[in-house]
């Protein structure tokens, strides 16, 4: 008696949020530390990788907080009509598409940086706001047929992917 077993497993999908106030895309200004009233502009980059299954219908998707603004800045500009905001929602949605399986791992995977503009009110005085929302990714997996979805967390004026940028001149001022 021989019996066959097939186990499908589930592409891992990530979705990498970073933030920078100094970065060589956009030349972000304002002030650093942030001023309540004073607009500082900051640049958001997304990068994707799916590991071990081609993935379909990727979409990334986060919102915006209040005093937050898009100035209209995508880098590259193929990216723009992938990109859309909702006023209403406040929600930002990436519309990726399909996505072979290595990209961003084994060679290079899909890439957005967008500029936003904060303007913080006097009740953030003292405090690290968020200047976006967590990042969310979904996918259906062509290999298992599941979704997939995953999440990169929200970013605040600290920047702590920004090297240049200390937890000091996150405070808003």
């Amino acid at each position: 008696v021989k019996e066959e077993f097939v186990t499908k497993i589930s592409s891992k999908l990530t979705i990498d949020q970073k933030g920078y106030f100094r970065d060589d895309v956009f030349g972000n200004s304002g002030p650093l530390p942030p001023k309540v009233g004073e607009r500082t502009t900051y640049t958001i980059i997304w990068s994707l990788k799916n590991y071990s299954s081609d993935v379909k219908n990727i979409k990334v998707k986060t919102v915006l907080p209040q005093g937050v603004e898009l100035t209209g800045k995508i880098f590259p500009e193929k990216e723009i009509s992938k990109f859309s905001f909702d006023i209403e929602s406040r929600e930002i949605v990436w519309t990726v598409g399909d996505l072979e399986r290595g990209s961003g791992v084994f060679k290079s995977g899909p890439s957005i940086s967008f500029q936003i503009a904060f303007t913080p009110g006097e009740s953030l005085r003292g405090q690290t706001p968020e200047i976006i929302g967590k990042a969310i990714v979904e996918g259906l997996d062509s290999w298992t047929e599941t979704s997939l979805t995953t999440e990169s967390p929200a970013v605040n004026t600290t920047l702590p992917d920004d090297p240049t940028v200390t937890e000091e001149m996150g405070i808003i001022r």
